[in-house]
């Protein structure tokens, strides 16, 4: 019953409220884990993911992830080759609507999953951007609302334009 209020209140409140500061140490990493391959894909150690990338954590519970899903498909069409996209599941609820979400959402890039969260998010979306290092360049937590948004911030932080 306490499941069920905690992800009614997520759900409701956006599934998080953007508790940090926008913004990242530059010296700041990934954790050196590895996350299990979604749905069969290949498992990927964080700790040696290098970009520039684009990291989206997301839930299919989550309102607003399943909002912006399709822009982060839509993005990793326009820029394959120039960054990578990773999506984490992250504490998914159901794996069978974790799947029909990404196919719904036409996501053809990487994804693994964080079922213990591992990566420690307070709230759902998250977005994080990786360097050509491996540093975190960037994270907030935030709805992507257009695709506008989403190469902007890319743009600024990643110093990668549109192709």
């Amino acid at each position: 019953m306490l499941l069920v209020a905690l992800l009614l209140t997520s759900t409701l409140s956006g599934c998080g409220k953007d508790l940090n500061k926008p913004g990242a140490d530059q010296s700041s990493r990934l954790p050196t884990i590895t996350l299990r391959g979604f749905d069969g894909q290949p498992d990927v150690d964080l700790g040696s993911f290098k970009g520039p990338a684009v990291v989206n954590l997301w839930a299919s519970w989550c309102g607003p992830c399943k909002r912006e899903l399709p822009l982060y498909a839509a993005f990793a069409r326009t820029y394959s080759g120039k960054v990578a996209v990773l999506g984490v599941d992250f504490q998914e609820t159901s794996d069978a609507r974790a799947k029909a979400l990404a196919t719904r959402s036409r996501v053809a890039y990487p994804l693994v999953s964080d079922p213990d969260g591992e990566l420690h998010a307070i709230g759902l979306p998250k977005i994080v951007l990786v360097d050509a290092d491996g540093r975190i360049a960037y994270q907030e937590y935030v709805e992507i609302k257009s695709a506008g948004q989403l190469e902007a911030l890319v743009e600024k932080h990643l110093g990668v334009s549109r192709p």
